[in-house]
């Protein structure tokens, strides 16, 4: 499961078609951070979802227009409250949760203002919120404080001016505090927001990620972030255990998106899987860059080979 991608194909100039970063990947559920917001979701819903064969979630935008428009909550007048809860409302079977883009070159002079009515709606609708990170304003600290037991901090690992991490890799006071509360860190590697450094020294701290995903879109499949399976094997280099890292990909995004489906059928047969081998060979070409341009080199390679769906065997595209 990722729980950060982009896959509202031809709705967003950003975004994949699901099963290319999907099934195809390895990956059986993928939840779309963002890309809609209410005035979009239906589209989302009525024409990309049936056409897949990767289960798609979808955290909603706080901005009406979702990622059509870049800046999509840079002024009130893209915010709606009303009818985002509306929205949630038609497609509870589908939204997961709202999201927030809550860094400087998003929100513009709105400041704090999106985070908190994502919060408002989030809270009115009983689900968390995913919120990006990164460059200030506003500050780490002031968005950190406004976050509760459930919520996730996406980009938890971004290399940027204001991060939250001491430079021996300890949360700084404000994270601390919202991990204390039950805030969780997701990986969210994307384009611009994974350091290698900042996550291997996180890591050695003790404080791995709850969830890994990949935010990938047009302009990071060819790299750095190529696809789930190349993330994962990015984290076990920076030096999280495969177990803890198989943990981030399936356990716990099942809980956050609350799909509690077995991956057992009744009989004991085997209903949903992915079958992966871990070998020494890096996938041909295959160069492991943080957003920053650093490399890694990784002892140890994630491959998927084939995905099991209702009992179904399928090879992947890799």
């Amino acid at each position: 499961m990722d729980l950060h991608a982009h896959v509202y194909d031809a709705m967003t100039e950003i975004s994949l078609p699901p099963d290319r970063v999907g099934l195809d990947a390895g990956v059986h559920v993928l939840a779309d951070a963002g890309s809609a917001g209410q005035a979009t979701i239906d589209g989302l819903v009525r024409y990309v979802l049936p056409t897949a064969r990767t289960r798609v979630r979808a955290w909603l935008n706080i901005g009406s227009h979702g990622l059509v428009h870049l800046r999509e909550t840079a002024d009130p007048s893209f915010i709606d409250v009303d009818a985002t809860l509306a929205a949630i409302e038609r497609h509870r079977d589908v939204v997961c949760g709202v999201k927030v883009r809550s860094s400087g070159l998003i929100v513009g002079a709105m400041g704090l203002q999106p985070l908190q009515l994502g919060r408002l709606v989030a809270r009115e609708a009983g689900l968390p919120l995913l919120v990006h990170v990164g460059e200030a304003p506003p500050l780490i600290d002031d968005v950190l404080d406004l976050l509760d037991t459930g919520d996730v901090v996406t980009h938890c690992y971004h290399g940027k001016t204001g991060t939250p991490w001491t430079a021996g890799g300890a949360p700084a006071p404000s994270l601390a505090r919202a991990l204390d509360r039950g805030v969780l860190m997701d990986v969210g590697h994307g384009a611009a927001s994974f350091s290698f450094e900042v996550a291997s020294r996180a890591l050695a701290a003790g404080f791995p990620p709850h969830t890994i995903s990949t935010d990938v879109h047009v302009r990071n499949i060819s790299g750095p972030v190529h696809d789930l399976a190349t993330t994962i094997t990015k984290l076990m280099a920076c030096g999280m255990p495969l177990e803890e890292a198989i943990d981030a990909v399936t356990r716990r995004p099942r809980e956050i998106l609350r799909m509690p489906e077995p991956w057992l059928a009744p009989d004991g047969t085997i209903h949903h899987a992915t079958l992966f081998h871990v070998t020494t060979t890096a996938p041909k070409n295959r160069v492991y860059r943080d957003a920053k341009g650093d490399t890694l080199t990784s002892k140890q390679h994630i491959i998927p080979v084939a995905t099991i769906k209702n009992g179904t065997i399928t090879r992947t595209s890799g």
